[in-house]
């Protein structure tokens, strides 16, 4: 499986090579460098891919690297690589924000080589999970159905895919982001309940059926899409399934294929409702103008951190100083719930960022990328410090999870690992928001439900 997708890179890679050696558009002259350098170090470095599939944290971030190095230059060199969405950048924009790329590539990559055998070994097995009492997570469950009776509007903020025309604004209910963030987390932890407890009736009694009732207990719960956001249900699904993927080893087959149908199934019908959101409708004629890969093009750099979105943190840089301490340490606790009080106004690089990704104000809905992010608060030589603690914590991660005892804690771990490994798709604000705002509060569930099994034994 692995030499399979090490020869898909290199062939997919001279394809992207050769697509822009015969491109007539005008491009960066440095372009080629993306599918050049990257399918160079996969060839130089065999241990980036090596535990590819058995890991699920490089896994993702070898794919997502695939995309963004090698699939989305290619696009480019078909049509351009400025998109329908925003302004367009200049050639020598595009030029440095690809040097920067290049810079973050090879630190990923080397960091990744020169740390992986802290991390990870070619017999790598799973300690035996079991299911444990979940006493601290139903109890959660139970205050947050409290929060949500006195506060029904939250669930304006849920779209049922199965049941719905259009999406909902993601702006739909403001007035409640802690109440939403408590419902979001009771969210996650009654399918950690619910898996837990099938798992455990699977122990007594091996039976096919209690995958088959894991399987839909995880299509169901990332069937509830929150504001316009997929990821609301690109990261559970990917989560519940690699859980139950190590859980049910004797059927890991069949998990593969159900898992690959679903997923396509979601994510299908998913982006088919995006376009009805009330925000997509209004952009519909400018992101989403073109053919099936025009817009391929443009939803890659967009959500991928293509040259185009780099370029506009390049082109930011005029407008935002680096190492503005104050700033920084604002921006990125700026979303963590009680910690955002302690800090006062700064300029901000994601709000500057999207006023020149834009040339207008009042319009934040475009993700600035770590890249962009680093280089903006660090200046060029420090600019990739945000993806090289990325790449760390993903390996730290990805062991962490082969050391899981509980349901519990391999799924917050994967919850969490899998969240990290997508940072070509985040910034460092995001993820740090997601650190406390979320996966610490599961963590301490997961602590006090072990403390109670303890004091049981």
């Amino acid at each position: 499986m692995i030499r399979f997708y090490r020869i898909t890179v290199v062939v997919l890679s001279l394809i992207s090579i050769i697509s822009i050696l015969v491109s007539k558009l005008q491009l960066p002259q440095n372009l080629i460098a993306l599918p050049f350098l990257f399918m160079c170090l996969y060839l130089l470095l065999p241990m980036f891919s090596k535990y590819m599939f058995i890991n699920v944290g490089i896994t993702i971030v070898n794919i997502t690297m695939l995309i963004r190095y090698v699939i989305s230059p290619f696009l480019m060199s078909i049509y351009g690589v400025n998109v329908n969405l925003g302004t367009s950048t200049s050639i020598g924009s595009q030029t440095i924000a690809i040097n920067l790329m290049l810079f973050e590539m090879l630190a990923v990559m080397l960091t990744f080589s020169l740390m992986h055998k802290r991390f990870y070994t070619a017999e790598s097995t799973f300690r035996t999970i079991k299911a444990k009492p979940n006493l601290f997570g139903w109890a959660f469950v139970i205050f947050s159905m409290i929060i949500l009776i006195l506060n029904p509007d939250i669930l304006g903020r849920y779209t049922f895919i199965w049941s719905a025309s259009q999406l909902k604004s993601k702006d739909a209910v403001d007035a409640v982001s802690i109440y939403f963030l408590v419902i979001q987390l009771a969210h996650v932890v009654v399918t950690i309940g619910v898996l837990n407890w099938i798992y455990k009736m699977y122990e007594k009694n091996k039976s096919i059926i209690f995958l088959l009732l894991s399987i839909l207990v995880v299509g169901f719960s990332s069937s509830f899409i929150s504001g316009t956001s997929r990821f609301s249900i690109i990261l559970p699904l990917t989560t519940g399934f690699f859980t139950i993927f190590i859980l049910y080893k004797n059927y890991r087959k069949i998990i593969v294929f159900i898992s690959v149908c679903m997923s396509l199934l979601l994510i299908g019908v998913s982006t088919l409702l995006k376009q009805n959101t009330i925000t997509s409708t209004n952009a519909a004629s400018s992101a989403h103008s073109g053919g099936t890969f025009e817009k391929m093009n443009t939803d890659l750099q967009l959500y991928f951190s293509g040259v185009s979105n780099v370029a506009h943190a390049m082109d930011t840089s005029h407008i935002y100083e680096p190492f503005q301490a104050n700033a920084i340490i604002s921006e990125l606790f700026r979303s963590v719930i009680f910690l955002n009080s302690l800090f006062g106004q700064h300029q901000s690089a994601l709000i500057a960022f999207n006023e020149t990704f834009y040339r207008r104000f009042l319009v934040s809905d475009q993700i600035l990328p770590m890249i962009g992010q680093g280089y903006l608060y660090f200046g060029p030589y420090l600019a990739p410090l945000f993806s090289i603690v990325s790449i760390i914590l993903v390996m730290l991660l990805d062991k962490k999870i082969y050391n899981s005892d509980s349901v519990f804690k391999m799924y917050i771990m994967s919850y969490l690992c899998i969240k990290l490994a997508l940072f070509y798709m985040a910034n460092a604000t995001i993820q740090l928001s997601f650190f406390t705002n979320f996966f610490l509060i599961l963590l301490i569930i997961a602590f006090m439900n072990k403390m109670i099994v303890i004091k049981k034994v």
